[in-house]
């Protein structure tokens, strides 16, 4: 099929004439949205551009959100019955959960896998999920219990090492 290969190239050639006309009308309107002074004109000028529609936001709405978002990201919240229940019952879903906890864990104990089983203040068991070898000499510590994609990770309050612990009761 002789006319393929040509036919392809006479394709191949047309594309790349109407990307670079295309480039070279948006770098105009770039260089046009780049002058302009005001911040949310600007940003509307430059989703214009792209074919993108914005909402431009106050400076105070930003500033809200942005306080919002830092404030969730650093509380934790108290460490609830609800909390890793998926894990117990995979029927059951969290709606919308805060991304770490407070705890209290007041006695630990090592099985012959040399993994451990934390027992929280609130009747909670948690145990180690990771490979990591742990000691613990006292096991009566707060805790901060994150989730993440994975399951959940426990920091022992005043030490850097997180380990890896799912919910068994």
């Amino acid at each position: 099929m002789p006319g393929t290969r040509t036919t392809v190239c006479l394709l191949a050639t047309v594309a790349l004439a109407a990307a670079a006309a295309a480039h070279a009308q948006g770098s105009g309107e770039m260089a046009r949205c780049a002058e302009i002074a005001d911040a949310d004109e600007r940003l509307a000028c430059y989703d214009a551009a792209v074919g993108r529609g914005s909402v431009p936001r106050s400076a105070p709405e930003v500033a809200e959100q942005e306080t919002t978002s830092a404030e969730s990201s650093t509380a934790s919240a108290p460490l609830t019955q609800q909390v890793g229940e998926e894990q117990l019952d995979p029927g059951l879903r969290a709606e919308r959960e805060p991304e770490s906890f407070r705890g209290r864990v007041t006695k630990c104990q090592q099985d012959a896998n040399n993994k451990w089983y934390f027992y929280f203040d609130n009747g909670q068991v948690w145990k180690q999920r990771s490979g990591n070898r742990v000691r613990f000499r006292e096991c009566d510590f707060g805790v901060t219990i994150t989730k993440d994609s994975f399951g959940y990770r426990m920091q022992v309050d005043g030490e850097a090492k997180k380990i890896r612990i799912g919910r068994i009761r």
